[in-house]
């Protein structure tokens, strides 16, 4: 099969070549190699009589549960068994990850797992010296998968293959000056800036029946003879634990497709690709957030200016009717200096005379207008949000 060597390339492959892919892979990542959105190679399954998964297929097998994969057809008449597969001319694959990773892939040193731990990582070193001091002092340890503490015991050829792996990727990582360090939990993270992926190495659990106990009888309801149990199995899965931008794949798993061993260069590619994507990803999340808090004062800005503005406004209002209050009052009092005939009478004890004089006061300073019309203005200007407020 003539697969592509970069992204602009044609592939040749037969409709049995393409069968195996399409069951290899989800279909965004396949048709990414081929530089074609995930429509286009769907249509030419479907156009060639081609078998592919449905949705939800890939959650399935990530969760370990085993699909049995259809047959392939025998081809129709006039149905050409060789396929050649032309790149869009506008590169439009169906996910913005594809550039990215097929540059990491291409770029990156081989990784190979050693079949000895020789030297190794110093997380995973210590790894080690944790469990031979908690067997020489006979401690217990969390065992994370069946979820429970268990006397410690030497590694198993699993748990060893287990850490060759993950050996070699904290080696090759640091030889890409990505930072590995562990978590609170002891898992391990990779970090790079400001940005971490945390992932795991474990093997896939598979839910078994296991024949009660006389002990365990009473326990459960009566007459039921098994319990389900979750127990690990000797395929091994690789989880980043976090969401990647892109589409870019988070689960890898012993399978058809090969080994976790031969796909530690994969797993280390897509890291690669994802840090930078992760940092422009959380730059233009930055940016959007810098543009929604500006985008916010200036509302806030206008929604004080507008206030100020109404606020104003309301003691112009009021200046102005406590100008036509103090025109109704001169009005009145000259009402009542004609009413009055003579200025000396008493009312109240006081003569009428001071009674006019003292009216007369307050209606100048009840006038706005007395002190001039600028005064008008230079109190609406001296009002402020707080000012007003307190008014």
């Amino acid at each position: 099969m003539d697969m592509p060597t970069t992204l602009l390339d044609r592939a040749l492959l037969s409709r049995t070549e393409l069968h195996a892919l399409v069951w290899a892979e989800p279909l965004r990542h396949l048709a990414g190699r081929f530089s074609i959105s995930d429509q286009s190679l769907a249509k030419l399954c479907d156009r060639l009589d081609i078998p592919r998964p449905r949705p939800g297929h890939w959650n399935k097998v990530a969760a370990g549960k085993e699909i049995a994969v259809p047959a392939l057809p025998p081809a129709k008449a006039g149905m050409d068994e060789k396929i050649e597969i032309t790149p869009h001319p506008d590169g439009s694959a169906s996910s913005t990850a594809h550039d990215p990773l097929a540059a990491a892939r291409h770029t990156r040193k081989a990784v190979r797992v050693a079949d000895r731990l020789s030297d190794p990582h110093s997380i995973v070193a210590g790894w080690l010296a944790n469990r031979r001091e908690a067997i020489a002092r006979g401690r217990l340890v969390y065992d994370i998968w069946p979820n429970r503490p268990v006397r410690a015991a030497p590694f198993t050829p699993l748990e060893r293959r287990r850490l060759r792996i993950l050996d070699t990727l904290f080696k090759a990582l640091e030889a890409e000056k990505i930072v590995v360090a562990e978590t609170d939990r002891h898992g391990p993270v990779a970090r790079c800036g400001q940005d971490e992926i945390a992932f795991q190495l474990r093997p896939r659990l598979k839910e078994v029946r296991q024949r009660l106990t006389a002990e365990e009888r009473p326990w459960h309801g009566s007459g039921k003879q098994y319990r389900r149990e979750l127990v690990e199995t000797d395929v091994l899965v690789f989880e980043i634990k976090r969401w990647l931008p892109g589409d870019l794949p988070r689960v890898w798993q012993d399978g058809r497709k090969g080994m976790i061993e031969d796909r530690v260069g994969d797993i280390l590619a897509t890291l690669l690709a994802a840090f930078p994507m992760m940092a422009a990803a959380r730059q233009e999340a930055e940016e959007r957030q810098r543009l929604r808090e500006t985008e916010e004062r200036r509302r806030q800005i206008l929604a004080q200016e507008l206030k100020l503005d109404r606020d104003r406004f309301r003691c112009f209002l009021e200046q102005a009717g406590r100008w036509r209050e103090a025109e109704l009052a001169r009005d009145f009092l000259m009402a009542l200096r004609a009413a009055i005939p003579d200025s000396s009478l008493e009312i109240g004890g006081t003569p009428a005379a001071e009674w006019l004089e003292w009216a007369q006061a307050h209606v100048q300073a009840h006038d706005p207008l007395t002190q001039g019309s600028c005064a008008v203005f230079r109190s609406i200007a001296e009002v402020t949000e707080r000012a007003y407020r307190d008014h």
